[in-house]
């Protein structure tokens, strides 16, 4: 038996493994056929290497924390969602959906609202921010206004990365790439690429175009930030209908008649949530979305027993 070195997987390149050591520095190692029988490696896994024969394998994965199928990574602390003031406007169906995932893999939800600076003279834009204030403080963890062209909040978001193991996420074209590029400077970067182009790159390039190619930045040894093309779908997985409240903090205040109360079909005077919405506390917007949700994922699981 060699050296046995605890390691973290930051990137994948075909069957072999970009691993970062404790002491900083960058290796690639290939896998066991017992440990690859038994676990499917993934960015973001704390692996055992050990040094056998001139080689580094992992022999072992140790246990995760939480996993997210799309893209595929591991151990994640915080996802910072990612919405657009405008172009595109904001997306509020799939923001509630990012934020119901995070809940349920014990992921802080982070909102980070980018392109603050239209809003500059737009009253419309003003109100957009107004109601993302007033509905969503109290259901993330934090909420930073990002503006890449005025280098507005991004002090403020690497605050909230520090010592963190981070995801973005957010819809095509609301700045998730021009906010990590600010984050994730030319000595993050180095690192992994001084091993991209050894042997993996030589050999194939394959896999870096693909929906499943992700990479994690190393960016002081205790902070890490995952680059990926975006979450190939934001589907609810894992999650039943009847669970669906439990995501929602702003229900936990109120205590209906029943506990199995759904907040659908139930009336006001047996449903505490429902009393709450007539009386402008919860906001209607929101609930029309949770209903909506409930249906899909409703729908979804009666189709299973069809």
């Amino acid at each position: 038996m060699g050296q046995i070195i605890k390691a973290r997987v930051v990137e994948i390149i075909l069957n072999k493994y970009v691993v970062l050591l404790e002491n900083n520095k960058y290796i690639e190692a290939i896998v066991s056929g017992n440990t690859k029988s038994k676990s499917n490696i993934i960015v973001g896994d704390y692996v055992q290497i050990e040094n056998l024969y001139d080689k580094y394998v992992i022999t072992k994965v140790y246990d995760r924390k939480n996993l997210l199928v799309r893209p595929p990574v591991s151990n994640i602390d915080q996802l910072v969602i990612v919405v657009s003031l405008a172009s595109p406007k904001p997306d509020y169906i799939l923001l509630d959906k990012q934020i119901i995932l995070s809940k349920s893999m014990g992921i802080k939800p982070i909102l980070c609202i980018n392109k603050i600076d239209l809003s500059k003279d737009n009253d419309n834009l003003k109100k957009e921010l107004k109601y993302i204030a007033n509905t969503y403080t109290s259901l993330v963890d934090d909420i930073i206004y990002i503006s890449t062209i005025d280098k507005i909040g991004i002090n403020e978001l690497k605050v909230i990365l520090k010592d963190k193991t981070s995801a973005f996420s957010g819809n095509s074209g609301v700045g998730k790439s021009s906010i990590t590029s600010l984050i994730i400077n030319k000595e993050n970067k180095e690192g992994l690429k001084k091993i991209e182009i050894g042997s993996i790159g030589k050999k194939s390039k394959r896999g870096k175009h693909t929906t499943k190619y992700v990479k994690l930045y190393n960016i002081n040894n205790t902070t890490f930030l995952l680059d990926t093309p975006g979450f190939s779908s934001y589907e609810l997985y894992n999650i039943s209908y009847k669970e669906l409240k439990k995501y929602y903090d702003e229900y936990k205040n109120y205590k209906c008649d029943y506990d199995d109360c759904s907040h659908i079909n139930e009336k006001k005077e047996v449903c505490a949530v429902k009393k709450a919405l007539s009386d402008g506390i919860i906001d209607k917007a929101r609930y029309e979305r949770y209903v909506y949700i409930y249906s899909r994922l409703k729908e979804l699981d009666d189709k299973k027993y069809k």
